[in-house]
């Protein structure tokens, strides 16, 4: 119900005229689905769509979607959606994962695109001989304005991943956390993916209810036609990162302490992902073109981490991720770290842990905290940083009653869905 809520708030459709009545034949993925036979005779009536949602175990996918029936202009009325019991929890977070599922759904996957002819081709983008992008007229513009980007041709589409990814998601590397990325991460619902909906056709979006998206955000062309380093040296240091794991880093949204995940890779890379001289240098996340960049640790996130892995860091609802400079707590260097965080007309204020005091933190100066366990001191980041209020995406349990259970095997062959759509995370470690 959730996600069905998220969907439901910003897309309102045109009824359809009577029952929906579902076919006995052409079914797809829905034949796997039990239907009640009322379905098939009098039909469904008041219903803008029709899921069948199961619980099947499967050895891929934590979840997938895929429409079964449309409307004769293309619309997606019915639609089987599944999540594995043994990958998913009860939390915030997989909301999110249940919300990706429901846009495949309602129709933004390769199959709708193509039949709607939604899909252009660029040439020569960062090495590459050519990348998919929606370029339909209201996500052009959309695209243009949160990039600050007036040439750009379109939002990037997916090109890693199989059949069920490619082409049905949009590029992680460019939108990071976007709700139809093929890794939904945080799973925000963006005036972009509403602005693609739009120009299905089908819907008419809410637009004052979309949520507001940091990766990339006025962020210029550069960041989409160029590659992500050069040299080993980037352009968006609040992006990519080129630091082997030594200490704690930020992550870009100044939520959570995190580690680089530049590693070595057993061999070259493609030659599009060269960054750095040693063509096997990259990062980890091949759906980020293996730009390697900050990732969380499971237990270390400002709001609801585990303070006992954390020295020097402040966990509580206000505590937001800061840039260490020469930062040490206890005699050890720490990097970066979670400090209590004060909004008010425009000026930020930290206060550090095991002191009392705030202390006023002008963008771009330092602030040293007290003497005692501390040495160094921390940049000040910018207000809108650290004073933007974010949607709950929590991975803790959220309460429910008779959680379903089940175990019954199926395929999903060509249905929508992906191996990275819980985020993989790993825990901070002393």
């Amino acid at each position: 119900p959730a996600a069905i809520q998220l969907h439901a708030e910003r897309l309102s459709v045109r009824p359809v005229t009577g029952p929906i009545v579902i076919p006995h034949t052409s079914l797809g993925m829905c034949d796997n689905f039990t239907i009640p036979h009322k379905h098939h005779t009098v039909g469904v009536a008041g219903a803008d769509m029709i899921l069948y949602a199961n619980i099947f175990s499967t050895s891929g996918p934590t979840a997938w979607a895929i429409p079964c029936v449309r409307l004769g202009d293309g619309r997606p009325v019915v639609a089987a959606v599944n999540f594995d019991p043994k990958q998913v929890a009860v939390t915030s977070r997989n909301v999110r994962v249940a919300t990706h599922e429901l846009g495949h759904a309602l129709g933004f996957g390769r199959e709708v695109f193509l039949m709607l002819h939604m899909i252009s081709e660029v040439p020569n983008v960062r090495g590459m001989p050519k990348v998919s992008v929606i370029s339909t007229p209201k996500t052009k513009a959309m695209a243009r304005q949160y990039h600050n980007c007036p040439t750009l041709e379109g939002i990037e589409l997916e090109d890693e991943g199989g059949s069920g990814t490619a082409l049905s998601h949009w590029k992680k590397r460019n939108m990071r956390d976007e709700m139809m990325t093929s890794d939904v991460g945080v799973g925000l619902y963006s005036a972009l993916t509403l602005a693609a909906f739009e120009d299905m056709g089908f819907y008419v979006a809410n637009h004052s209810a979309a949520e507001m998206l940091w990766w990339g955000n006025n962020s210029g062309c550069g960041l989409l036609e160029k590659k992500c380093l050069t040299d080993g040296i980037t352009e968006y240091p609040h992006l990519f990162c080129s630091q082997f794991d030594v200490y704690d880093f930020c992550t870009y949204d100044h939520l959570s302490l995190g580690f680089c995940d530049l590693m070595r890779h057993e061999e070259a890379l493609p030659q599009e992902y060269w960054y750095f001289a040693d063509p096997r240098l990259g990062g980890d996340d091949f759906y980020m073109s293996r730009c390697p960049h900050v990732k969380e640790y499971s237990n270390g996130g400002c709001t609801n981490g585990d303070p006992s892995v954390m020295p020097g860091s402040v966990v509580g609802p206000n505590s937001r991720c800061v840039k260490g400079q020469d930062l040490q707590f206890d005699d050890k260097y720490i990097g970066d770290v979670c400090v209590d965080t004060r909004c008010g007309d425009g000026t930020v204020s930290v206060r550090f842990l095991d002191d009392d005091a705030w202390h006023e933190c002008q963008e771009g100066e330092t602030v040293t905290p007290p003497s005692g366990p501390w040495r160094g001191s921390i940049v000040c980041p910018q207000y809108a940083d650290v004073c933007t209020a974010f949607p709950n995406i929590s991975s803790h349990p959220i309460p429910v009653v008779d959680p379903p259970l089940a175990d019954d095997p199926t395929s999903a062959e060509g249905a929508e869905g992906d191996e990275g759509e819980v985020p993989r995370k790993r825990p901070r470690r002393l």
